[in-house]
């Protein structure tokens, strides 16, 4: 998709951001970061780059907040985020295990249960027969 992607230690208070210049698109992630979370941050700015592209021509696109279910924006790229990084047959493979529970299954995937509420918002908004064990926590990176 030529995008440059980078990872920087001068913006502490932001997880992640992304920007176009010069018709080259940008996508920055905080260096501090887990690595499963900055790939969390990372998919999520690439949706932004492909749902929100017009916005980002406008100024840059700053998560200092990921999950923000507030946002029409933020809603999209968290569930585009989820869809991106947890396959729905893994999902579906793990669910038939009838020792595998949800915290079990969210370890297994290396997500957190927070991020795991998106994928299972997102395959029952699309007609599958799963439970959705918590709410969907619109600041748990922010903790």
């Amino acid at each position: 998709m030529n995008v440059i992607v980078i990872e920087s230690d001068r913006f502490k208070s932001l997880k992640g951001f992304c920007f176009i210049s010069c018709q080259t698109t940008y996508v920055v992630v905080n260096t501090f970061l887990a690595d499963a979370v900055k790939q969390i941050v990372a998919a999520h700015e690439l949706a932004h780059i492909i749902l929100h592209r017009n916005q980002l021509k406008i100024a840059p696109m700053k998560d200092t907040v990921l999950y923000d279910m507030a946002s029409q924006t933020e809603y999209e790229a968290n569930l585009f985020a989820a869809d991106l990084l947890l396959d729905d047959e893994e999902i579906h493979k793990l669910s038939q295990d009838e020792d595998m529970d949800y915290f079990n299954m969210c370890k297994a995937l290396y997500v957190t249960p927070d991020f795991m509420s998106f994928k299972l918002f997102s395959l029952i908004r699309r007609g599958h027969a799963y439970n959705l064990p918590q709410g969907i926590n619109s600041r748990f990176l922010a903790k």
